[in-house]
């Protein structure tokens, strides 16, 4: 049997292809950012891998169907790699949420099965073609990764995009990553550093030194760490060699045993910045807190996890109520502190199994072909590879491990053992299944280009929408948000936000003094359908996403005025909400204000039916107030609220005590003083209301009414005199 579909394409244009569009993504992705989707880095770094390699892939494959022969690297190391996407793939087709596992989440995507697929090709096209000069074009692209990232340390800005205007701003990720970047570069210049030529040595020095100045810049216990390791890692290795024992280059070693030196007196003293940097602090998971979350994984999805990119669905559930004693009580965390313990979590033990027998394999074979000229790249390879265990990676720091992998491969690879030459016009059979497996590889091709494609092509369109918003455009924004949602309707976020959009561009109508009656009735039941209708498709799409039921119940919560089912809905939402983030008391804290607004729909009706329905209302917001202070004792902002509920039943005492334990929590709660002050002046204590007043009016020296309340009380008069009561300031609500 013979394949006579590409029969007479020329290779070499073929070749060409591939070699190019290897050397683009290469040369390329660490430094590649757009600043046309919300996402700037790693959305777009996905976007262009699944470009690039495509196109690669298909030029591969045409290649090998135009040929009788065609040359394959085999070994156990391909298979189990292979065997690893398989699982993964499983893992996603039992996840929790497939399409997140699939594609990934919008900010967080490098353990997504498509990037695996598309490193796991590849791997393929690396290792069944011969490219050269791979290392020297990443190494520049590096160099390049490094300036841009000392210049935004330095506050030296050269883009001209509002979110590049920031100190933490690089093409790798956050600071951490960058400095991981560079950490893992210094073992692999070293090891090339002694057989370079003149001007790539000199390059290559400049590197190092650049590599080390943003290091100590940075100066980050983690990043100590990393660069101790891979220090230790080359010196190890560097003593192998005959002639470093015999005595011969044992002046290279210096350089190493130095700077792991620094690394240990940094980590034990500690020394604070050399410089006056404006530098972010990241938050991140403690290592107690997220394996608290993976064990808890485990114990009910053992074998495949929860599925990929599903971490911050585990933490919601699973999140020790003790977080919530921290400043990190309301952050969902889409990582576990540690990149192997994400991954635990979401593949399970069967998936880790398969990562770490790949790996095994890879280091026994490596180690077995391992030369002098291998051991810089495979330090830097191990360094990261034992990063893993100390932060959570993005898709730079994975394109940078599968990159060396492949590499090293080649390097330690036996082409007489590990190279097998298949005919494939010998067998009828091999041709049969070249051709299906073909057919097979062009429909998955055609599928990740589109999902890819319209994804992107999506988000550019959500991200003008909202920037059209933020200009005070919002019906043409709205527009943009919903022609994404039309081109990408898998994506929840879209729905969950265009729901909000609708619900203020409800009250924008009811406000618009233009419309007729008719109108702006036509226009606000249109403007809640379209706010029910997203908020529902957002939870449809993803019903394990407590953001969600939030929102949803939030947007019934806004809309009880209007509608006399909205009241359940929100209240069945919210407890949706706790179902999957049970230790969350924001959620309590929004059904306690669900039955205060339907409180104030009731209020001022004489009916004893009616009268007896706010009793009801009251006593369930204090019961969820209470909840939430038992989750969260020192939330004041719900000490706060459920004050105004007992001042709201006559309860005086309560109320003081509650307004009083918000103010002990927060001292500069004005709208907590405001109230104790007003209620300190009804029992008759001037001089604790005065004193309530007098450290508002500290905190608000430009405000007349605190002014006036003073002087009143002072006179020994009502603190108010006139009709105008009220907060401050409008306090803003945890999202």
């Amino acid at each position: 049997m013979k394949i006579k579909i590409f029969q007479g394409v020329p290779l070499d244009p073929l070749n060409k292809i591939i070699k190019w569009c290897i050397y683009i993504f290469v040369g390329l992705l660490p430094l590649w950012f757009l600043p046309i989707t919300s996402n700037a880095l790693d959305f777009n770094k996905q976007f262009l891998m699944i470009g690039l390699l495509t196109i690669a892939l298909v030029a591969w494959l045409v290649k090998l169907l135009t040929q009788e022969k065609i040359r394959w690297h085999k070994g156990l190391v391909v298979v189990l790699f292979l065997a690893f996407v398989i699982v993964y793939g499983l893992a996603t087709i039992f996840s929790l949420r497939p399409y997140d596992s699939l594609m990934g989440l919008d900010n967080n995507l490098s353990r997504s099965l498509i990037n695996l697929i598309y490193f796991f090709i590849f791997f393929l096209l690396l290792v069944n073609s011969k490219i050269s000069k791979l290392l020297t074009i990443f190494l520049a692209s590096s160099a390049i990764v490094g300036i841009i990232g000392l210049f935004q340390i330095l506050d030296i800005f050269i883009f001209p995009w509002n979110f590049t205007k920031a100190a933490s701003f690089n093409t790798v990720g956050t600071i951490t990553s960058l400095g991981i970047f560079l950490a893992i570069l210094l073992p692999l210049v070293f090891g090339l550093l002694p057989r370079a030529k003149k001007w790539f040595k000199g390059f290559l020095i400049a590197l190092f030194i650049l590599s080390l100045v943003v290091i100590l810049l940075l100066n980050l216990r983690t990043l100590w760490i990393i660069t101790a390791i891979a220090m230790a890692i080359i010196i190890g290795f560097w003593l192998t060699k005959k002639e470093v024992l015999s005595g011969k280059n044992l002046g290279w070693l210096t350089i190493p045993v130095i700077i792991l030196a620094f690394c240990l007196i940094f980590l034990i003293f500690k020394p604070g910045p050399f410089f006056n940097l404006n530098l972010p602090i990241e938050l991140g998971l403690s290592y107690q807190g997220g394996w608290d979350v993976v064990k808890e994984v485990i114990r009910h999805s053992p074998i495949l996890g929860s599925g990929p990119e599903t971490f911050v669905y585990n933490y919601s559930l699973y999140k020790p109520e003790s977080i919530n004693q921290t400043i990190f009580w309301n952050i969902r965390f889409n990582n576990a502190p540690a990149e192997i313990l994400s991954l635990l979590s979401e593949i399970g033990i069967l998936g880790l199994i398969a990562f770490l027998g790949l790996i095994t394999i890879f280091l026994l074979k490596v180690f077995k072909g391992l030369t002098g000229r291998e051991i810089g790249l495979f330090s830097s390879w191990l360094t990261l590879m034992i990063s893993w265990f100390f932060y959570p990676q993005n898709i730079t720091l994975m394109f940078v491990f599968w990159l060396f992998f492949a590499l090293l491969v080649i390097a330690s690879r036996d082409e007489k053992k590990d190279i097998k030459i298949v005919n494939l016009r010998a067998s009828g059979k091999t041709a049969l299944v070249a051709s299906f497996g073909f057919i097979i590889l062009i429909i998955m091709i055609i599928g990740f280009l589109y999902l890819g494609g319209s994804r992107f092509i999506a988000e550019a369109k959500y991200k003008s929408g909202l920037e059209l918003i933020n200009k005070g455009s919002l019906d043409s924004g709205i527009d943009k948000v919903v022609r994404a949602t039309s081109i990408n309707p898998y994506q929840d976020e879209f729905y969950k936000n265009l729901a909000q959009l609708f619900l203020v561009q409800i009250n924008q109508n009811l406000n618009d003094p233009e419309l007729t009656q008719q109108e702006r009735e036509n226009r606000i039941q249109i403007g809640i359908n379209n706010a029910i209708s997203s908020a529902v498709k957002a939870t449809t799409l993803n019903p394990q996403n407590a953001s969600n039921w939030i929102i949803q119940g939030s947007i019934c919560r806004n809309l009880i005025a209007l509608k006399d089912w909205a009241g359940t809905w929100a209240i069945e939402s919210y407890k949706k909400a706790l179902t999957l983030e049970p230790t969350n008391p924001f959620i309590y804290m929004e059904i306690a204000r669900t039955y205060i607004t339907e409180v104030d729909f009731l209020r001022g009706q004489e009916d004893q039916e009616e009268q007896e329905q706010i009793a009801d209302y009251l006593n369930k917001a204090i019961e969820a107030y209470n909840k939430a202070i038992e989750l969260k004792p020192n939330y004041s902002l719900a000490h706060f609220e459920i004050a105004l509920v007992y001042d709201r039943q006559g309860k005086t005492a309560q109320a003081i005590a509650e307004f009083a334990r918000a103010v002990a929590l927060d001292s500069n709660f004005s709208n907590a003083r405001y109230f104790l002050g007003l209620l300190y002046d009804g029992e008759g204590n001037k001089t604790a209301a005065i004193e309530q007043f007098e450290k508002i009016a500290e905190l608000n020296p430009d405000n007349e009414l605190v002014k006036q309340i003073l002087a009143n009380l002072k006179a020994g008069k009502p603190a108010l005199e006139f009709p105008e009561s009220g907060p401050l300031e409008q306090l803003p609500i945890e999202e």
